[in-house]
């Protein structure tokens, strides 16, 4: 396991002090100073994760320095990470780049190429003290370029052995979420989560926007020390583009259209960041 990394600190110390730390998506810098406005305002540290479709998009050196350089903003503590990689060099180019974890999806394959690819990935990040974040199972839904039709639930067998062998710092199971908008209720495999917090790597849920509060919270009550948000800060920004076009004469003021976005973008992810906390 690694020391001194910000992504591993961060989620051992949510896990230690009974709660979750938001993992919130973002896309450009509004999305970015939106979300840090929202982990200041509730004095907490904060995970930023960017897809690999945004990192293809405006360039690995270019979104790194950006986000990193936003550190000195987030004085209670910011992490950069990869969402839902599967391109072994683009991992690579981030772990080269400022980001402080990957994640590495190849939930798709035989459990033995799994471990094998991610477990590749590891041995290049832990040379340079970035920590990787790792799936079994397939979470149904969209999120980009990440497509499954079909749900396959983890059990816990196969991911201690995942775990054990890829030497991954954080594990993402699929225990019954989904990308993006859920179309019905779903039914949570709350014991795994549980049992598999009791171990040293920290338990990610992927999926967590459209839960609903009571599920949110017994996830972390069951031990899940990072919860996965994108469509709800898509949904937010979305809102925040309508909103000012509506609200301002754009052309003559973009700069506070900006602050509108941002505003909406905050808004959203306070509410979950306090959530995730337990906050009354």
């Amino acid at each position: 396991m690694l020391k001194n990394n910000k992504f591993v600190d961060v989620l051992h110390n949510a896990h230690d002090n009974g709660y979750a730390i938001g993992a919130f998506n973002i896309f450009n810098e509004q999305t970015a100073r939106g979300v840090i406005a929202a982990a200041n305002k509730a004095k907490t540290a904060i995970i930023l994760q960017t897809s690999a479709g945004t990192v293809k998009r405006l360039g690995a050196k270019a979104l790194g320095g950006m986000i990193n350089a936003m550190k000195a903003d987030a004085p209670y503590g910011l992490a950069l990470h990869l969402d839902h990689c599967g391109d072994e060099e683009l991992a690579k180019d981030c772990i080269l780049n400022g980001w402080d974890a990957v994640m590495m999806d190849f939930s798709h394959f035989s459990m033995e190429e799994n471990i094998e690819k991610t477990k590749r990935v590891v041995d290049f990040a832990h040379e340079h003290n970035v920590a990787v974040e790792g799936e079994v199972g397939l979470v149904l839904g969209v999120e980009e370029d990440i497509v499954s039709d079909v749900e396959r639930l983890a059990e816990e067998g196969e991911t201690v052995e995942y775990i054990e062998k890829s030497g991954v710092d954080a594990i993402a199971p699929a225990v019954g979420t989904a990308h993006g908008v859920y179309k019905a209720e779903p039914k949570l495999n709350f014991d795994l989560v549980e049992k598999l917090s009791k171990r040293e790597t920290s338990v990610v849920i992927h999926g967590g926007t459209g839960l609903n509060d009571e599920a949110y919270r017994k996830l972390v009550d069951c031990g899940a020390s990072k919860i996965n948000i994108s469509t709800a800060i898509k949904y937010a920004y979305a809102e925040g583009v309508k909103k000012s076009a509506a609200e301002l004469d754009i052309p003559k003021s973009p700069m506070k259209a900006d602050e509108v976005i941002e505003k909406c973008v905050e808004e959203v992810a306070y509410r979950l960041i306090t959530l995730f906390r337990g906050d009354k």
